[in-house]
This record gives structure tokens, C-alpha cells and sequence, in this order.
């Protein structure tokens, strides 16, 4: 079986924290062509969503204390 490790890091190369691991299991049987494609398929429905969540809250805590900081004007 294979897996995908997904680390989340900013622009300085630091890694963004997260509450649990982004591990994803990539089942792979007899078929590997299309095992593969059902695998990526798979991995898009669950990664994707979640990485988007990541990132999205990441840029509201920055939006939150560059506002708190006077560091943006709304």
C-alpha cells in the first residue's frame, strides 16, 4: 500500500501545525492502472477539502492579527 504525507509549510519554510497527521492511504490492488486513478480520485475528495480548511484558517488568523496589530484598515 502506498501512502501521501502531506506537510503544510509558510513561505519561510516553517511547518504549519496542525492538529492531526495528513496521512492518506492510496489502496492499490491487482489493477494498478485503474486502482491508481480511483486512488487519486479518492485522495482529491479527501485532501483537498481538508488542506483548503488548513489553509483557509491560517490566512484568518493572519487576517485577525495583522487587523489587531493596525496593520490592516477594514
Amino acid at each position: 500500500m502506498a501512502r501521501i504525507r502531506i506537510v503544510l509549510e509558510d513561505d519561510n519554510g516553517q511547518e504549519i501545525k496542525s492538529e492531526k497527521a495528513r496521512i492518506y492511504d492510496l489502496s492499490l490492488g491487482h489493477n494498478q492502472l485503474l486502482d491508481i486513478e480511483l486512488a487519486v480520485e479518492h485522495f482529491k475528495k479527501a485532501a483537498l477539502p481538508e488542506l483548503e480548511e488548513a489553509l483557509l484558517k491560517r490566512a484568518q488568523e493572519q487576517f485577525v492579527t495583522a487587523k489587531k496589530n493596525g496593520k490592516i484598515d477594514v
